[in-house]
C-alpha cells in the first residue's frame, strides 16, 4: 500500500544543544498523548478473549490457529508458529500482514504449501526456523469486514474503502492507523502469555503495511524490545498515509500539529529499530528521519539501536538485507545467530521459479 516517492521533509529537531535526558522524559510524556489522540483507538491492550481453532503440523513449523477478539462484533486471526523442537523459553515476534498465510508460506485452509515467488517476504517462516514463537496475524480491513462484506465491496481498492466507512460509522474518533497498531499491540498478548515465550523478549516485525504496523506498535508499546519494518515509507511524502484506511482527512492538521515520524521513533526509546529501506524508504528519504531520533537514543546509551539497510533494488527485501536484519535481530533478542543454510535454501527456490 504505497505510492510514488515525493520529497521528503526535513524533520525538525527533537532537542536543544542544553537538553537532555530529562528534558527529552517530560518532552516525551507530551508527544505520546498527542499521537494517541492522533490516533484514536485506544493504544491498551485490554487481553481480550481468544479461542483456539485448530492446531496442525507442517516439516518446519507447529501452527495453531487462534481467532481473537478485537471489538463487540469483530475478531483477528493469528496463526502461532512454534519451533519443532522448542525446549524452555525463547523470544517471540509479532509479524503482521494482511494475513497469516504470506507470511508463514501455507495456505492455512488447505495446509499446502504456497509457491516460492515471494519467499523473501516469509518473515514467519524464516523466523521460526531460527528458534521464535511467532505470531503472524491478519490486518484491518480483512479482520474487520464480515466474509459477505468483503465479496459485496466492488474489486480493487473496494474493500479498503469499504472497510475504512464501516470503522468511521463504529468508531468515528478512531484512525485506520490506530485500529492497526491496537490490533498489533493485542497480537502481543498472544506472546506475552505463552508458555513457551520470555515475555522480556518480544519483537515486532513487518514488510509494507506490515511494516507500519510493526513500526507504530512497536514505538508505542513497550512490551516490544525491538522493531524491524520493511520499506513501508517512514517519511510522510513517502506513501499514502492521507488515504481513508489509514489517517484520512486527519492527516493535514496532523502535519499542521508539526507531528512526524522521528518523534515516534525517538519515543520508542530504547527499544531498537531496524529499517529495511529499498523503494519507499531510500537513505535521502529516511535517513535524515532517523538521524534526528538517533540523538535521542544516545541520551539513553544506545549508540547503535537504530539502524539501516537500503538495498535500493524495489519493494520486496533482498536476501542481504534480511540477513544483516536477522542478525541484528539476534543480538538483540539474545538469541543465538542465525544458521542462513534455511535463508539458502529458499533463496535457491525462488531463483528458480523465476527462470
Amino acid at each position: 500500500m504505497v505510492s510514488s516517492l515525493l520529497a521528503a521533509e526535513a524533520p525538525k529537531s527533537l532537542l536543544s544543544p542544553a537538553e537532555g535526558l530529562n528534558e527529552w522524559k517530560g518532552k516525551r510524556e507530551g508527544l505520546i498523548a498527542r499521537w494517541e489522540q492522533a490516533l484514536g483507538a485506544p493504544m491498551k491492550s485490554s487481553h481480550l478473549e481468544v479461542n483456539q481453532v485448530e492446531v496442525f503440523m507442517t516439516p518446519e513449523f507447529k501452527g495453531t490457529v487462534l481467532r481473537q477478539r478485537t471489538g463487540a462484533e469483530s475478531w483477528q486471526r493469528i496463526l502461532l508458529m512454534e519451533p519443532l523442537k522448542l525446549k524452555g523459553r525463547t523470544a517471540g515476534v509479532v509479524v503482521p500482514f494482511y494475513d497469516p498465510d504470506r507470511m508463514c508460506g501455507y495456505d492455512l485452509k488447505t495446509k499446502v504449501k504456497l509457491g516460492p515467488e515471494r519467499n523473501t517476504a516469509l518473515f514467519g517462516l524464516h523466523l521460526v526456523q531460527q528458534g521464535y514463537v511467532v505470531a503472524a496475524v491478519e490486518a484491518y480491513p480483512f479482520n474487520l469486514l464480515t466474509p459477505a462484506e468483503q465479496v459485496a465491496s466492488k474489486g480493487g481498492m473496494g474493500v479498503w474503502r469499504d472497510a475504512a466507512a464501516k470503522l468511521a460509522k463504529q468508531h468515528p474518533q478512531w484512525t485506520g492507523m490506530g485500529k492497526l497498531t491496537y490490533d498489533t499491540r493485542l497480537a502481543a498478548d498472544a506472546l506475552q502469555f505463552h508458555e513457551g515465550v520470555d515475555p522480556t523478549r518480544i519483537a515486532v516485525m513487518g514488510h509494507s503495511l506490515g511494516g507500519k504496523m510493526a513500526f507504530y506498535a512497536g514505538c508505542l508499546d513497550p512490551r516490544f524490545k525491538a522493531v524491524v519494518a520493511s520499506d513501508f515509507g517512514i517519511a510522510w511524502d513517502s506513501t499514502n498515509w492521507g488515504d481513508a484506511w489509514y489517517f484520512g482527512s486527519k492527516l493535514k492538521a496532523m502535519r499542521a500539529d508539526g507531528l512526524s515520524h522521528e518523534q515516534l521513533l525517538a519515543s520508542a526509546a530504547p527499544t531498537s529499530f531496524f529499517l529495511i529501506a529499498g523503494q519507499y524508504d531510500s537513505q535521502a528519504a529516511s535517513g535524515p528521519i532517523l538521524d534526528a531520533a538517533r540523538k535521542v537514543h544516545l541520551l539513553y546509551g544506545k549508540d547503535d539501536s537504530i539502524e539501516m539497510f537500503d538495498h535500493h533494488t524495489g519493494h520486496q527485501p533482498t536476501w542481504p538485507s534480511l540477513k544483516a536484519a536477522y542478525v541484528w535481530l539476534a543480538r538483540r533478542m539474545d538469541m543465538p545467530a542465525p544458521d542462513f543454510a534455511y535463508l539458502d535454501q529458499l533463496a535457491r527456490e525462488q531463483a528458480k521459479s523465476s527462470k
